[in-house]
């Protein structure tokens, strides 16, 4: 493993970053990787078509539903990465994608299931349905034998990531990942500059903000608020145990010291160190109020580095320049990310084994040293077992921001999932934002908060 582990890297036009860090949506057609993509509202149809593949001549062509085409941010990377597979594979293999909205794709997905539907390669699903329905039942190919016979492959896997995909008895039925992006800390180099966040303290952070402001959003899952929430709580003793222990099994108990200790700092600074328009603020009014100067810091993940090119410069103002701009992690040496997931692509046991050879070779394509650099300089990221090459470390370190994260990267740091993540998925996307203006102005205590979110999680977990 490298002893530099690179976070994030360039996309200085094409990335967009939506409300709550999230990808924007879209129902429209998308011709994408073989002009095969479908409305939103022939979904149905095309769906029984997606499952099987079809011969022209001597090539197979199948076609995959996909929220990551049209408008959609991934469609970016994405639908081109399938182009190249295409191309590579010409006469022999063709992948076609039928557009999804990314809101509705996990029900799509348990639809096509139900219907017995479901195509050869599956992009993710509900972490639950794969777990409790999908595993057990036999729908997902082994891949264990596969990766073995393809150590090239297996070696650039996260080794965290191969362990929480691997079953008791060997089997593994998700790709493990070879990249993690992880969140950190924005800040305006011209309004403070406060040397090395990320190996400094809770209390040492919060005083060197001294009058600076903090661009939080509170509304809808309260993002930004979630971001700061993660790394008050890895901070504190057994917290970092506790939040990627709730990959494994969704935390609802937030009666814990960890958790009540970080609400009280999170208290703090959402009373003394938020901009004005913090309260009710959605991830886009945030990202204005640090764009326009109205608070030098904001947490997010390294996508976001793309607003600050010289090419969005129209969303600046208050005399803003992205090229003051500055990365870190967190306090305490503190990324936000899991490395332990179940990954993006599964592939159907069910179809036939010219559509899963198929499969192999897009999971092959999209791992190799090529396809992962592309997407590290499209997405941002890191793939810690990958040796970069001198050309992508080199584009790399065009943008200063992305220096600034993998400077900060080291095997001291430490990874850890987002609080939401870990929650249970009601409690995550609706209330912990609806109690942050109640803690915000002292109405809930950080005791009242963390009985609140248990009480939440334990009817969540009765539905």
């Amino acid at each position: 493993m490298k002893a530099k582990r690179i976070l994030a890297s360039l996309l200085a036009s094409l990335m967009v970053v939506a409300a709550a860090g999230c990808s924007n949506n879209t129902a429209s057609t998308s011709s994408a990787a073989g002009d095969a993509a479908s409305t939103a509202g022939t979904e149905s149809a095309a769906g029984e078509e997606s499952a099987a593949g079809e011969t022209s001549g001597e090539e197979l062509v199948v076609t995959i539903p996909s929220y990551k085409t049209g408008e959609n941010v991934g469609a970016v990377f994405f639908v081109p990465q399938v182009e190249r597979f295409n191309e590579k594979y010409d006469g022999q293999y063709q992948i076609n994608l039928e557009t999804v909205p990314e809101n509705d794709f996990k029900d799509r997905l348990k639809q096509l299931g139900q219907q017995n539907q479901l195509p050869v390669l599956v992009q993710g699903g509900d972490v639950e349905w794969l777990k409790n329905i999908v595993f057990p039942n036999g729908m997902a190919y082994d891949l264990a034998p596969w990766l073995e016979e393809h150590p090239e492959i297996k070696d650039v896997l996260i080794p965290d990531g191969v362990d929480y995909c691997t079953t008791e008895d060997g089997a593994i039925y998700s790709m493990p990942l070879a990249t993690v992006r992880a969140s950190g800390m924005f800040y305006n180099s011209a309004m403070w500059e406060p040397g090395d966040i990320s190996q400094m303290s809770v209390d040492e952070f919060i005083t060197a903000l001294g009058d600076q402001k903090i661009a939080f959003s509170t509304a809808e899952n309260g993002w930004v608020a979630s971001l700061f929430y993660t790394a008050l709580i890895a901070n504190e003793e057994g917290g970092a145990d506790l939040l990627n222990a709730g990959l494994d099994e969704k935390i609802t108990d937030f009666n814990q010291e960890p958790f009540i200790n970080a609400a009280a700092t999170l208290q703090n600074l959402l009373q003394n160190y938020a901009s004005a328009n913090s309260i009710g603020a959605a991830y886009p009014d945030a990202a204005n109020a640090f764009m326009s100067s109205q608070a030098a810091v904001i947490a997010n993940g390294p996508w976001m580095s793309t607003d600050f090119s010289e090419a969005n410069a129209e969303n600046w103002s208050n005399g803003f320049d992205g090229a003051n701009v500055r990365a870190s992690l967190f306090f305490g040496d503190i990324g936000i990310a899991s490395t332990r997931s179940y990954g993006e692509w599964w592939v159907n046991a069910n179809a036939s084994e010219e559509e899963i050879q198929l499969a192999l070779a897009f999971l092959e394509f999209i791992n190799t040293p090529e396809e992962i650099e592309a997407y590290l300089l499209a997405e941002g990221g890191d793939a810690p077992m990958l040796d970069y090459s001198e050309d992508f470390t080199s584009q790399l370190g065009e943008t200063q921001v992305l220096a600034d994260l993998s400077a900060d990267t080291t095997e001291e740091t430490v990874f850890v999932p987002n609080v939401l993540d870990v929650m249970m998925s009601s409690v995550s996307s609706t209330e912990f934002g609806k109690l942050l203006p109640s803690l915000a102005d002292g109405t809930y205590t950080p005791e009242t908060f963390c009985q609140w979110l248990t009480d939440k999680s334990a009817e969540a977990a009765m539905a």
